[in-house]
């Protein structure tokens, strides 16, 4: 007769089992608080646009998706001096990147990830808490 698998055992087999051979790995994309270097397009205005650093934003459930959700940032916005709520002033030890800037949590942009430049820093969790409250209130979430 058969021999009985205990739930422990049939949970072990189905985590080791092997699926998709032949296929390419899963490309593992840019993470929530990474910093790359962007070419952002003209899109008139006055949105941000050329070469600049942008803070990735997005969930890491989507780091294998071909689209990227980004906060530009720049070192000298014309608005710092009115200190918005939408503002996030961000140091050098705080970003990892050679100059203190802003990160520009009203512009919001989503972009193919093929844009994206190499990685430059990464936020520091206090950085990125205070993004955080300002996405919050820039989306009223």
């Amino acid at each position: 007769m058969g021999e009985r698998v205990h739930a422990d055992r049939s949970q072990a087999l189905v985590r080791d089992r092997v699926v998709g051979i032949g296929r390419d790995v899963p490309r593992v994309g840019p993470r929530r608080g990474d910093i790359h270097f962007v070419s952002f397009p003209d899109l008139g205005g006055n949105v941000l646009k050329g070469p600049h650093p942008g803070v990735v934003v997005q969930s890491d459930r989507l780091h294998r998706s071909n689209t990227v959700t980004l906060v530009p940032m720049s070192s000298s916005p014309r608005s710092a001096f009115e200190q918005p709520p939408y503002l996030v002033s961000v140091s050098t030890s705080e970003s990892g990147l050679p100059r203190d800037g802003f990160a520009k949590c009203d512009q919001l942009v989503t972009l193919p990830t093929i844009v994206l430049g190499p990685r430059a820093g990464r936020l520091s969790p206090e950085a990125m808490a205070r993004l955080d409250e300002a996405l919050r209130f820039v989306l009223g979430v």
